[in-house]
């Protein structure tokens, strides 16, 4: 287990702009505990002159009222001190904290948001976030001075008593246990119920967004995964708390032990005449000042653990490693080509390789299809193109330079990639063409648009080009979403297009539009794409036909692969024939 300040802080100074402005504000707290221990600490000089009427320490009851009144004005300057500046770091955190997650999310490869982080970026820079603010503001400040406030007390206790000092050196310890427990049971009933909590948020998700599909079976008031859901993290939720019931109980039971204890051998101590009446009195009121001050250290301690899955997620963003690359732009010596050579790649060390021993060589201008079964890796080699991914074996170039030895800006430079998912953003239709290239005209913008069939939607939507498309696009169809990444794309003028699927979502009239835009690009880029289309894939210059383990089967032309016999020409009489069949009554 770990101690929470140990653990905590030095995350925490990964999430602000000025680290350095830690460390004052902890002092500050230091001393502001510091000056309340001392007060404390000085009730046992100070009761034990009053009931004797003799100075104590070598001072009499007025100069202990001045010493009272001296550390009241302390403490008062100090806790409001300590509060500017904890309140001055948490206010940091909200103004840096998008920035530092954004700048870190920006240096990562494609591929690390294949993994189910949107929705845990969104609530940590969202929702979360004030909570992870009374971290540094109300949390942080309070738990550091009990600790100093706690040591002072032991060490005077120590000072004014050997042997009431050591009862309270020893019931510190236990606190420390109590602490340790409680947050583990508190770790370990999280650990219960987290998971089952994400798998219902994904059923929900899922349950929402598959509504027609639902209802077109009549399973929409039935959901059967998403009510085993509710049942699992109920069950978990109900497990987790009496784990943490536990951890709590534990606490109160052995803070109210320790009191009991230290109550007991002040009064033994007095009965025993080892101690006066009256400092046995004024020792017991500390001891429980005392224990409320390790009650509170616990109960901080615990309120940091409660907070622990928030650090973590931002800390691992934060900490997260993107892909290494040089200082500097590589030297491209063959611009708009890419080539695979001997490249085995699996998304999951241990995982069966989704690419074995692939080479793939694609010269500048032309256009290769990459075709095959599904699971066959074509998208991950336009992926491992891009980036996405470093190879576990061989080499990907583009330009004539591995990508490993290229800057992402200098890679995605060369690159347009159309993908089956396509995003657009909450803004216009034709701010959503005009991202494909920073600067581009009006006039460039809409003739791309023209090219790629996008006119047409514009013509048919309320407010033409100033349309809002919607989050994601929501606003347009999935097909009418892939042409505005075309148009995006043409806009680009990249000098290697990268197509996934552009045309599985376009009817026939429209795929015409895709055909003419994907001849133009032909005439300035290198095309490398995958599809099932009949004329999309008889019009490369090279096809490559992938098996279902991941390998080549088989390169060459439309006529080679045909009269090879393999598994392409099946795939292409299978293709052919559907495309006759029709519906009859």
């Amino acid at each position: 287990m770990n101690l929470p300040l140990i653990d905590v802080v030095p995350r925490l100074r990964r999430m602000v702009s000025q680290p350095e402005a830690i460390n004052p504000a902890l002092l500050i707290a230091m001393a502001t505990g510091l000056v309340e221990g001392l007060a404390l600490a000085a009730l046992l000089p100070a009761i034990s002159s009053l009931a004797a009427d003799e100075a104590a320490w070598g001072m009499g009851v007025w100069g202990w009222v001045v010493v009272f009144a001296v550390l009241a004005l302390a403490s008062y300057g100090l806790n409001y001190w300590q509060s500017q500046r904890t309140y001055a770091v948490a206010l940091d955190f909200l103004y840096s904290i998008h920035r530092i997650v954004g700048d870190q999310v920006a240096k990562q490869p494609l591929g690390w948001f294949a993994r189910p982080v949107a929705g845990r970026l969104s609530r940590m820079v969202s929702t979360e976030l004030m909570q992870a603010g009374e971290i540094f503001a109300h949390m942080i400040g309070p738990l550091v001075a009990r600790i100093s406030a706690a040591i002072v007390i032991v060490v005077a206790a120590w000072c004014w008593n050997p042997l009431l000092g050591l009862v309270l050196t020893v019931a510190a310890p236990v606190f420390v246990v109590i602490t340790l427990v409680s947050t583990g049971f508190m770790r370990k009933g999280r650990a219960i119920h987290e998971p089952e909590e994400v798998i219902l948020a994904d059923r929900i998700v899922e349950f929402s967004q598959c509504q027609g599909a639902l209802r077109s079976c009549g399973r929409s008031e039935d959901f059967t995964p998403l009510a085993d859901a509710l049942e699992a993290t109920r069950a978990a939720k109900h497990r987790a708390m009496w784990l943490e019931t536990a951890g709590m109980l534990l606490s109160g039971m052995v803070t109210q032990a320790v009191i009991v204890a230290l109550i007991t051998v002040a009064g033994s101590l007095a009965v025993s005449g080892s101690l006066e009446p009256i400092p046995a009195l004024a020792f017991i009121g500390l001891a429980l000042r005392f224990t409320s001050t390790l009650s509170a250290i616990t109960e901080s301690a615990m309120a940091l653990e409660s907070r622990r899955p928030l650090l973590d997620a931002l800390d691992e963003v934060i900490t997260a490693q993107p892909l290494p690359e040089p200082a500097q732009d590589a030297e491209l010596t063959a611009p708009g080509t890419v080539e695979l050579r001997d490249v085995t790649f699996a998304y999951a060390p241990g995982a069966d390789p989704v690419l074995r021993d692939v080479s793939v060589t694609v010269p500048a201008g032309s256009m290769i299809a990459l075709v095959g079964p599904s699971g066959s890796g074509k998208t991950t080699i336009a992926k491992l193109v891009s980036r996405f991914y470093d190879v576990d074996a061989g080499v990907v170039s583009v330009g004539g330079v591995p990508v490993t030895q290229q800057r992402t800006e200098q890679l995605m430079g060369q690159l347009s990639m159309v993908f089956q998912d396509v995003y657009l953003f909450d803004d216009t239709l034709a701010a959503n063409i005009a991202i494909g290239r920073d600067g581009a005209s009006a006039t460039e913008v809409l003739a791309a648009a023209e090219l790629a069939g996008v006119n047409e939607i514009a013509q048919r939507l309320p407010q033409g080009w100033d349309t809002p498309v919607g989050e994601g696009g929501r606003a347009l169809s999935g097909g009418e979403r892939q042409r505005v990444a075309i148009a995006r794309a043409l806009l680009k003028q990249a000098p290697i297009v990268l197509l996934d699927e552009a045309t599985s979502a376009l009817d026939v009239e429209n795929e015409a539009h895709i055909v003419a835009a994907v001849e133009t690009l032909r005439e300035r880029s290198t095309v490398m794409i995958i599809a099932h289309r009949l004329d999309t894939i008889a019009k490369a210059d090279r096809i490559v036909s992938l098996d279902s383990d991941g390998g080549v089967e088989a390169v060459g032309t439309h006529d080679e692969l045909r009269a090879a016999g393999g598994t392409y020409a099946r795939f292409w009489d299978r293709l052919h024939s559907a495309q006759g069949w029709q519906l009859t009554n």
